[in-house]
């Protein structure tokens, strides 16, 4: 009999980030032989708590213990050590390496050691069979095997460390429904030998088919901790939604909107393997949201549709013809604007003076046809771009550098608006950015919509979709699953959509 209730036990957890609050006294306690689910909305901690847990980040302050002994997981190699593992969607394996090398890779030294080739594959072997996948086989390169298989090389790899505490985040995000059974089998068994497991997933079913208990964060906070038999799914979606949102949101005077006729369609496009299955329409005067949790497909769907990444399947038509964009250039040539999500590496130059952001994608109005600038009548424009749009600068010749991130968002929106783009894509708009300069963006998003812009939002935080969209297409597993009007647009029926309620 174990002298310890719990494998691992996090008490009073606290994490910022640039004075953001990611965690804020927050517990986790597993048990051996247990699959507890981790839960909440898309920003609720869930990430931040395992990467405590595996070492990635330090906590500002609270204890971890490991079967009951106080412990300092100061990085992920004390975590390894600690038989603590961490299977993320990405993996990390060697694609160019075999099945066999991956699974003992920590063995390989940078000293030069005989390796033992023929005993190697043996082992691997026997680790795969032991978990009841002795059909793959050891020589195989990683990267020939389907993304069921790869994940349980990833399993087996941990388990050869000796992993006790095993932490799984979103694992059936890519399988078919036989992989997830099968996956589901490996995870009943890991827990009959006594292994700690840490299910991370947004889909419901999967919680209340596999799971013993579950923990609720939502943001940043401890909720509850519940067993699964005793709860209902309605029950569980409650405990992770409830805010209130007039305060936060600028009202839409409904006498200044006038919702026109469908100036971008999209039909049943496909990509890839993110994006299966994706039809909306966008009307002139309003603003559509696309929501859906973290990887369901909303960015890789907007990217296939500007021609950013190629499009498999699908038709897409602007202003009632059929058009296929080339690239994001393409596509802004014709009025559509898009705002990529990673604002300081794609959305603005940041070393650049705001000027020549916001003009740089128009620069031809202001040059000569013999080629010269026409600086006077660019400060002119920049200017009265910068006061439209509300940048808080005392110089235009300033660097982007050196504003506030929700200003820097500002001088990204400005460069659409600068080009004449009618059509605007903002994905993640106020990512990064603090509670006032979300609340001007806000309003700056209303203004263009009462001058019949149309505006497609993608946004992770369900408040946002709610306080701000006329509608919302809702995406799982790439696919547009449903569309919910405004006056029915409440966390509930967002989150009942995007897992599968």
């Amino acid at each position: 009999m174990a002298e310890y209730e719990y494998a691992v036990e996090m008490k009073g957890i606290y994490k910022s980030f640039e004075g953001v609050h990611a965690l804020e006294d927050v517990g986790l306690s597993v048990k051996p032989g247990e699959i507890h689910a981790l839960m909440g909305e898309n920003g609720a901690g869930k990430s931040t708590l395992i990467k405590v847990l595996s070492g990635a980040h330090r906590a500002d302050a609270g204890e971890v213990f490991v079967r009951g002994k106080k412990t300092d997981i100061h990085n992920t190699r004390a975590a390894n050590d600690l038989g603590i593992s961490v299977i993320y969607q990405e993996f990390a394996l060697v694609p160019h390496l075999s099945v066999a090398e991956n699974i003992f890779i920590d063995e390989f030294g940078s000293e030069y050691v005989r390796i033992d080739w023929k005993k190697l594959r043996a082992r691997a072997k026997a680790a795969l069979e032991a978990i009841g996948f002795g059909d793959i086989n050891p020589r195989i390169m990683v990267r020939e095997l389907s993304v069921a298989y790869q994940q349980v090389v990833e399993i087996c790899k941990a388990l050869t460390r000796k992993a006790e505490i095993l932490v799984l985040d979103e694992p059936t995000a890519v399988l078919t429904n036989k992989e997830v059974d099968k996956l589901f089998g490996l995870i009943r068994s890991l827990k009959e030998q006594g292994t700690a497991i840490i299910y991370v997933s947004h889909r419901l079913e999967e919680i209340f088919r596999l799971t013993d208990r579950i923990t609720v964060l939502k943001d940043g906070q401890y909720v509850d901790t519940v067993n699964t038999a005793d709860m209902e799914p309605q029950s569980l979606v409650n405990m992770m939604i409830g805010r209130d949102l007039k305060s936060f949101f600028p009202e839409r005077d409904p006498a200044k909107q006038k919702i026109g006729d469908v100036v971008l369609k999209v039909e049943n496009v496909s990509a890839g393997r993110m994006v299966k299955d994706v039809s909306f329409e966008l009307r002139e005067g309003e603003m559509l949201g696309l929501s859906g949790l973290v990887g369901a497909g909303r960015t890789e769907s907007v990217r296939a549709i500007l021609g950013i990444d190629r499009m498999d399947g699908g038709k897409v038509y602007l202003r009632g013809k059929e058009i296929k964009f080339k690239s994001a250039k393409d596509a802004f040539d014709n009025g559509v604007g898009f705002l990529p999500e990673d604002r300081k590496n794609q959305g603005v130059l940041l070393k650049m003076p705001i000027k020549y952001n916001i003009t740089f994608s128009c620069i031809k109005r202001f040059t000569t046809y013999f080629g010269w600038l026409l600086k006077k009548a660019e400060n002119t424009f920049a200017n009265e771009i910068k006061d439209k749009v509300g940048i808080k600068t005392n110089d235009i010749r300033n660097a982007v550098s050196s504003l506030s991130g929700g200003n820097q968002q500002k001088v990204a929106i400005s460069r659409l608006l600068a080009c004449d783009s009618r059509i605007l894509i903002l994905d993640e708009p106020t990512r990064g950015v603090d509670v006032g300069a979300k609340m001007e963006i806000f309003r700056l998003v209303n203004d263009l919509i009462y001058q019949n812009f149309a505006v497609l939002m993608i946004s992770s935080e369900m408040v946002e979709i709610i306080g701000m969209c006329d509608r919302a297409v809702v995406f799982k597993d790439g696919r547009s699953v449903g569309e919910v009007q405004r006056k029915d647009l409440t966390e509930e029926s967002l989150i009942h959509y995007a897992m599968g309620v």
